[in-house]
């Protein structure tokens, strides 16, 4: 009997720790805090990127947001440089009105270095999902229409996720991404470098991108 005891001590103590685990951890996904990298952007950086710099014809800027169908038309050799302001308002400002995330900080670091920060903004089973994210890793290009993800670290509010769901993210986000860019037509990425607070892109890009 003392030995029944013992183990359903062992039991409860190990489900209570379970338990409070489960409930640490959403406490700290539902954290309202989002890391903030110091990446400031406005309007102008956007059409700095695209207009200026790309000089892609974007009619419907929102209508480009992660996960819409789009028209890619056209084709032309572009050797740009944009800076991490630049790249966080062309996400920012594609999905502000209908897109799954915004508040969106892109980092560049140098080397394949990279990291995000920003907060999710979608609708799961009637549920709003609005958690900050934040996501450090090397980024790298592997073809004419890919690239590659390597995740470093990876948090949903203050908790840090484990090496299994980090490396389901890298699968999943890097076959999506991939997916999408073999899509567009007129795309050839030749040559991608991560420099310090910018990224270097040579290749084809199109002349305009039209949200259906």
């Amino acid at each position: 009997m003392k030995i029944l005891k013992w183990i359903l001590l062992i039991v409860g103590i190990v489900l209570i720790a379970l338990i409070g685990y489960g409930v640490y951890a959403f406490t700290q996904i539902k954290s309202p805090t989002q890391k903030d990298l110091g990446v400031k952007y406005t309007i102008a950086d956007y059409n700095q990127a695209v207009i200026d710099k790309a000089k892609v014809e974007v009619p419907v800027p929102g209508a480009l947001y992660l996960g819409s169908t789009f028209l890619a038309q056209g084709s032309q050799q572009v050797d740009l440089t944009l800076s991490d302001a630049e790249v966080s308002a062309i996400q920012n400002y594609s999905n502000e009105l209908r897109g799954p995330i915004n508040k969106v900080q892109i980092k560049f670091l140098g080397g394949k270095k990279a990291e995000a920060s920003f907060v999710t903004n979608f609708t799961y089973q009637g549920q709003k999902i609005n958690y900050p994210i934040y996501v450090k890793g090397d980024v790298y290009n592997t073809g004419p229409k890919s690239f590659g993800l390597k995740v470093d670290q990876l948090q949903a509010g203050s908790l840090s996720l484990p090496s299994v769901i980090t490396k389901k993210v890298e699968t999943e986000f890097t076959n999506y991404v991939n997916n999408i860019l073999n899509g567009v037509a007129g795309l050839e990425v030749q040559k991608v470098e991560i420099n310090n607070g910018s990224v270097h892109f040579v290749g084809t890009i199109p002349t305009k991108v039209v949200g259906l």
